[in-house]
């Protein structure tokens, strides 16, 4: 049921029924038949009562066409459905589009009547899109089987979407600007054709360049990373996500699992997939526009060639804002464009042009930065004034583009100039055209980033060793095992610790005490000052009860500073446990954090970050999905947003990222291996002179019947 040329009935149907076509035209049947007129294969409308329909004769039920049919488009009540199924599967119709609603949105009824059309339907080999859905546009070859008002243009980008509104937003748009759409799906319940379904098959079509998804949830999470993984390979991949707050976070005891939530967790899955996650509309239609079109950058460096300043600087600012880098101009190409530029041109980048610039200056400077070897992607800005021509403009830019040896991904703005056949003339020779520079610039980012991910190497990255011990998995399932048929949810530290340290993970040095005796012995001997850290299944974070002390000078002060925790955590905690003390050399340095929480769909899920006691306050963390490659890992890493204190600012330790993400695909291959590991913390995990030292753990297992 998942080759993908299955599908091919609905995207390239020989003939269509449309069953619950009818004269009533505020009907969703009328809407549908109406859009299917300029079908270029057969089409058969189907009413009870026959008679004719738009012009075309309509029978009583598909047994009664008598010709073969590819596809059926269903706008019946629900409860005729499951019969109708059965009817076309027995004349060997193979895919059908249940447009109607009344299904799983309605509660168990529904459900189950949606279950029973999905069983009849596979009983058959038959495929179903929908229900509750907008259904399939394919312009090309005049395919509109759904009830939206327009079709879009042909083009190059694949659209799904689990909003059928948001399709019909998009093709308005379409449009207007000239761009086209290769195929629109809009899935529905997914009661069957699910996201991976469409994206196989948009990977292997010739028509699709580019795909762009709009998703609030994926029936199956994980599948569905999966599939972005295989497919993002070959083609381009942009997604916009609804309800990507964390109002919906689950409750978790550890940090890890209190930040992570759905939002989290798909975030990763975009990100480690080489998926370019949108955060609005214009930018999820720009990216998908100029990747369906332009190829990749080689590099980050941006020339921006415009008419006006004001743009230019705005541009600039855009630039910085999406992680593009301005590219500095060689002596080569200033000379060059000295050659063809008026003397008071900006000598600069942005290589402003000044506002009388004709169509040749603009194709003289764009001839020359085409050749230039330091500039990866090239932004053109033209502002309209008493003395430009914008057509003769766009057929200079156009022609430039054109010319023998441009390789460089190319995007424009004609500002003001919306919705104009200076546009659509630009759109229609591959050359994405947007209304503010912001956004020209904004797509000209995606094209880097599609760069870089083309570009990143698979597999290991790092070829370095590290001072860890060898890992012994088998070791740490003992350990949780035997923790969990004590009982222990939260494994004491030195537990913890060990477990660990089984995946290969360096401590500073410490020692569990039962008596503040013992605990004086232990700081005698691994040297002043200490850290006292209370053991206690009860306490999850120990410095919010006052479970630890810093600094502790001597002998007396190891005393004293056992009894204040003790009178502390009854304050705070009343009735927590206290099983001991661990006692642990003092360690300083830049607090960073690892932990895994289980997300209940997309599985083990791995954060790092500053850590300390600000983790949840300033929440500058990553996530990505297990297993972690080196990749993945030094990715996650570079996406802290305090790069400064990690590079060693204020004459701070400077990170070993290699050896942080060793840890982190050592932390993955732990909890790939251990399963009952559901959550866990390494922080504060310091930078030091010295490397990484942990001096903190707290490993969460899963309870387990019968324990004691």
């Amino acid at each position: 049921m998942n080759d993908a040329h299955a599908l091919d009935p609905f995207f390239k149907p020989r003939s269509v029924a449309v069953v619950g076509a009818s004269n009533r035209v505020t009907s969703v049947g009328h809407a549908v038949l109406k859009n299917l007129l300029d079908f270029k294969g057969a089409v058969y409308p189907i009413n009870r009562k026959g008679g004719e329909i738009l012009g075309r004769r309509a029978y009583p039920s598909l047994s009664e066409v008598g010709q073969p049919i590819d596809l059926i488009v269903i706008a019946i009540p629900p409860k005729y459905i499951p019969a109708l199924i059965d009817e076309a599967g027995g004349l060997g119709v193979t895919c059908a589009i249940v447009i109607s609603a009344g299904f799983g949105e309605m509660g168990a009824e529904g459900i189950a009547l949606q279950e029973d059309v999905v069983r009849r339907a596979h009983s058959h080999n038959m495929r179903v899109i929908g229900p509750n859905c907008l259904g399939i546009i394919v312009a090309e070859s005049g395919l509109n089987a759904s009830f939206a008002a327009t079709a879009p243009p042909a083009g190059r980008i694949g659209l799904l979407s689990q909003s059928g509104a948001l399709i019909t937003g998009i093709i308005s748009y379409a449009n207007r600007e000239g761009f086209g759409l290769s195929a629109a799906v809009s899935l529905g319940a997914k009661a069957d054709i699910d996201d991976q379904d469409i994206l196989r098959y948009f990977a292997q079509d010739d028509r699709t360049d580019a795909i762009a998804i709009y998703l609030e949830a994926a029936q199956d999470p994980r599948a569905f990373y999966e599939t972005l993984a295989e497919v993002n390979v070959t083609k381009p991949i942009v997604c916009i996500k609804g309800g990507s707050t964390e109002a919906g976070a689950k409750a978790a005891s550890s940090h890890t699992g209190s930040l992570a939530g759905s939002s989290s967790a798909y975030r990763a899955a975009f990100a480690q997939s080489g998926v370019l996650e949108a955060s609005s509309v214009g930018d999820f239609l720009g990216w998908a526009r100029a990747l369906a079109h332009q190829p990749p950058a080689k590099g980050n460096r941006l020339a921006i060639i415009t008419n006006a300043g004001g743009p230019g600087v705005l541009s600039a600012d855009a630039a910085f804002r999406s992680g593009v880098e301005l590219a500095q101009l060689s002596d080569e190409t200033m000379a060059a464009l000295d050659e063809v530029m008026p003397a008071v041109w900006s000598r600069n980048n942005p290589i402003d042009v000044i506002g009388d610039a004709t169509p040749e200056r603009y194709q003289a400077a764009l001839d020359i930065i085409g050749r230039a070897p330091e500039v990866d992607g090239v932004v053109v800005i033209m502002t309209v004034q008493a003395m430009t021509d914008p057509m003769k403009t766009a057929a200079a830019i156009a022609a430039a583009h054109d010319g023998e040896g441009w390789t460089k991904p190319l995007t424009c703005s004609f500002i003001g100039l919306l919705g104009t056949d200076v546009g659509r003339y630009l759109d229609e020779r591959g050359i994405p055209e947007f209304n503010t520079p912001e956004r020209a610039v904004s797509a000209m980012g995606a094209l880097m980033a599609r760069g870089r991910r083309l570009a990143w190497a698979d597999g290991e990255t790092s070829v370095r060793t590290f001072d860890m011990p060898a890992p012994d998995l088998a070791r740490a399932a003992e350990l949780v095992s035997a923790a969990q048929a004590e009982g222990q949810k939260n494994l004491d530290l030195s537990r913890a610790r060990d477990v660990l340290e089984c995946a290969g993970l360096r401590y500073n040095k410490s020692g569990t005490a039962r008596s503040d005796d013992e605990a004086v012995r232990l700081a005698d001997g691994i040297g002043y000052p200490v850290v006292v850290k209370i053991v206690s299944q009860d306490v999850i974070h120990k410095s919010d009860v006052g479970g630890v002390v810093l600094s502790v000078p001597n002998g007396d002060a190891v005393r004293g500073a056992c009894e204040r925790i003790r009178r502390t955590v009854a304050e705070r905690q009343p009735g927590a446990r206290i099983d001991g003390f661990t006692i642990e050399e003092m360690v300083s340095g830049t607090e960073v954090i690892v932990g895994m929480s289980r997300d209940p769909d997309f599985g083990p899920l791995l954060m790092v970050g500053m850590g300390g006691i600000f983790v949840e306050v300033y929440k500058d963390v990553a996530f990505r999905l297990v297993p972690l490659s080196r990749a993945d890992a030094l990715a996650m890493i570079g996406e802290i947003k305090a790069q400064p204190l990690l590079d060693g600012a204020r004459s701070r330790p400077v990170l070993d990222r290699e050896e942080l993400a060793e840890v982190l695909v050592r932390v993955s291959n732990l909890v790939q291996a251990v399963d009952d590991i559901v959550e866990l913390d390494l922080n504060p995990l310091v930078i030091t002179e010295s490397g990484l030292v942990s001096i903190d753990a707290r490993v969460i297992a899963k309870v387990t019947e019968g324990a004691a």
